[in-house]
């Protein structure tokens, strides 16, 4: 009897030692084994989840931080709301109106308006249906029922999946992008990253040093993933955010070059408000200050067919403008064949800007009177030159430019923007939203001067070659080349550098702008021989006046061709000139001959 125990326990010993070296060869085997262990050894408890709300974006899969109120709207009556921020993507903006209770939706098809009765303005026509809204916590969420009713859903994309036994509510922007992959096997859905890092770890620990206290904890399972497709967001290397089709929401782990299907349904963009011109735009502001110059004294500008006269500008935050409209220079411009796209400013005032911004009403009441001189002097467009504006109204100034087109569109009226190039200042540079109000107006004209600014603490060029072309050429990757208007300036700066007589080894910079002629006169006075800059393909020239040091890098005809070639290397619309008067009269030569 004692010899057939050790014959058994030595047979066993034998197998196990054979089948731990076969697992050692076959790791495939290995894991299906440990796998089919624990689940044999380690049962897991599937939970029951509270019901939430879910939106499916840009961004991934977004968990709605007040689904609680949400759900209760929808429990009591089956009413389910959207948040006023899904509905953003591509020529779709909306506003908020606090103080007047207020919103104001803009897409390229439709112009909403909803007042604190959810009575409803559609494309300026009062709607017979109401949209019920509320606030919470400053975000705006609107009936999606109301919505289906009115017709105006299809304008945003949104769609509510239908709800399951599990009571989540999830809703997808068709217009934006949608990762996903195919289940191919059994997965479990887990109901959060915690767990699935436990159960990633555990799923694979069985050995003989396993510790057999864990055997009987449980990880919470939300449900049994089926061959499917599901949505993913990936959260990390190692993890994915899931909403399954029955909409079950929980975590898997993902594995090595998995790759993901991207899911976005086809949008149909009205694009019969693209200007199209066939020659190159040739652009110069008249700078209007006190009074309007003189149309007899005005030389021929060659090539010049858009004239932005800078006549309007936004007095305080109720939306009233003044005017400088000179009638002798609109029947001028007219006998030229000169379309005039009139300038309005915000006086680069920043805090008058943010209340104007910020008032339904007063945005209302600035674009009916825009748009009202326009038909009544036969403007062909405007050029809006908003200015100095505070980063956290970027939005808001995106939506009030997108409502501004709307009616652009619908009296035939190009719309045109001046911006400065991507990255730079908070309120000078980043207060522009550059992709998404290069899909908005007709044309974007880019400021790409002042790279060494009036207060710059040390002197440099006003637009050098390679700055000017680097950004341009950023800008072409999120806004569309035809679109794209290069600015060139016809001044230069005069930067006179002293000691300072307060600290060591330090000069201190001043400037000064002025024009091609004054630029001139200076280097005949001072017998000047400019040097060729190679780099930044300006005249360079440098002299001492009394006892500064001055220094000009000089513009001229030249200069300004060469740059003006930009618009043919990256296929732009044309060039905008600021501004007409500081130039000499070769200029307008050496532009046309650039772009012709």
């Amino acid at each position: 009897m004692k010899k057939t125990f050790i014959r058994i326990f030595f047979l066993v010993l034998a197998f196990v030692f054979m089948a731990a070296v076969v697992l050692s060869i076959n790791v495939e085997m290995n894991i299906k084994i440990r796998r089919k262990a624990n689940e044999i050894l380690r049962p897991y408890e599937v939970v029951s989840m509270q019901p939430k709300v879910y939106f499916v974006g840009d961004e991934g899969i977004y968990e709605e931080p007040n689904s609680t109120i949400l759900m209760d709207h929808y429990d009591e009556g089956e009413r389910a709301f959207i948040s006023l921020s899904w509905i953003v993507s591509e020529g779709i903006t909306y506003h908020v109106d606090y103080d007047n209770n207020q919103i104001n939706i803009v897409s390229d098809k439709h112009y909403i308006s909803i007042d604190s009765n959810g009575n409803m303005n559609v494309d300026d026509q009062q709607s017979e249906n109401t949209i019920e809204w509320f606030l919470v916590d400053d975000i705006a969420y609107i009936s999606y029922d109301d919505l289906i009713k009115s017709e105006q859903l299809e304008s945003f994309g949104i769609e509510m999946r239908e709800v399951t036994e599990n009571g989540n509510i999830v809703y997808e922007n068709l217009w934006h992008e949608r990762k996903t992959i195919e289940i191919d096997d059994d997965v479990f859905l887990m109901s959060d990253e915690e767990s699935l890092a436990a159960y990633n770890e555990n799923r694979y620990a069985l050995n003989f040093l396993y510790d057999l206290k864990n055997i009987f904890l449980k990880e919470p399972v939300v449900h049994e993933l089926k061959k499917e497709t599901v949505i993913i967001e990936q959260v990390s290397d190692s993890t994915l955010k899931v909403i399954s089709g029955d909409n079950y929401v929980g975590y898997i782990a993902t594995s090595e070059n998995q790759e993901f299907d991207v899911l976005t349904s086809p949008r149909v963009v009205n694009e019969d408000s693209l200007f199209i011109y066939d020659d190159p735009i040739i652009l110069t502001w008249e700078a209007v200050y006190s009074y309007n110059p003189n149309t007899e004294n005005i030389l021929p500008m060659k090539g010049v067919n858009v004239l932005s006269p800078t006549w309007y500008e936004l007095t305080d935050s109720n939306g009233n403008v003044s005017s400088k409209v000179s009638t002798d220079y609109i029947g001028w411009a007219d006998s030229q064949n000169i379309e005039l796209w009139v300038l309005v400013s915000n006086a680069f005032d920043i805090d008058r800007t943010h209340e104007f911004l910020h008032d339904a009403k007063a945005r209302k009441y600035f674009i009916d009177f825009m748009i009202s001189e326009a038909k009544r002097y036969g403007f062909e467009g405007i050029n809006i030159d908003f200015e100095n504006v505070y980063l956290e109204d970027k939005d808001a100034l995106t939506h009030f430019v997108n409502e501004f087109k709307w009616h652009t569109k619908n009296h035939g009226l190009v719309l045109s923007m001046d911006v400065t190039i991507m990255g730079g200042s908070d309120n000078w540079s980043k207060c522009y939203d550059h992709a998404k109000l290069g899909k908005i107006v007709d044309f974007m004209i880019v400021m790409t001067y002042d790279e060494y600014w009036a207060s710059s603490p040390v002197s440099g060029p006003v637009a050098s070659y390679d700055w000017v072309y680097k950004h341009t050429l950023l800008l072409t990757e999120v806004v569309k080349p035809e679109k794209l208007i290069l600015g060139l300036p016809t001044y230069t700066r005069v930067w006179r550098e002293r000691p300072s007589t307060t600290i060591a080894n330090v000069m201190i910079t001043k400037s000064s702008a002025i024009g091609m002629e004054a630029q001139n006169n200076l280097i005949e006075k001072y017998e000047l021989v400019p040097i060729w800059d190679d780099v930044d393909k300006l005249y360079y020239a440098t002299f001492f006046e009394e006892d500064a040091l001055v220094k000009m890098w000089i513009e001229n005809a030249e200069t300004l061709s060469i740059r003006s070639d930009i618009v043919n290397q990256l296929d732009l619309a044309g060039v905008g000139v600021w501004r007409r008067g500081f130039e000499t009269q070769d200029v307008w030569d050496a532009i046309y001959d650039a772009l012709y």
